[in-house]
């Protein structure tokens, strides 16, 4: 199973018609890449093992509303030298309805140069293994 993060829908997250703003469902997967690279980071700074976002994609199936019970599932889909994809399913629940399906494409970063660097191997490893 992909990795899953719960996401509480907030009554600020919501746009005048009542539904989860389009950005939010971006910092929705924000959240869950976060928590999953943390995993994979155990406590280590994410400034020595980290990355940018160099794209973002979302297709948007249904509207998310108030008192959803939303969950993002993520997973590695593809491994490059310096940077690697992820996919995203927002679901209503473990499996439900598909809110959102997105992807996101990140560049590991030497981040006192500021330029991108190969991934490394250990790294490397651990991405490959993700289901």
């Amino acid at each position: 199973m992909p990795f899953s993060h719960p996401i509480e829908v907030r009554f600020i997250d919501l746009d005048i018609m009542g539904h989860v703003n389009n950005a939010v469902v971006v910092s929705y997967m924000e959240q869950a890449r976060y928590q999953w690279w943390r995993s994979f980071l155990g406590g280590r700074r994410f400034q020595d093992e980290g990355f940018l976002i160099a794209r973002v994609e979302v297709d948007y199936r249904m509207p998310i509303l108030l008192g959803d019970d939303v969950r993002v599932e993520l997973h590695c889909t593809k491994v490059g030298n310096s940077s690697f994809d992820l996919s995203y399913r927002l679901t209503k629940g473990l499996g439900g309805d598909l809110f959102a399906e997105g992807r996101t494409v990140q560049v590991v970063l030497d981040f006192a140069a500021n330029r991108p660097k190969p991934i490394p191997p250990s790294t490397r490893a651990w991405l490959e293994a993700q289901p």
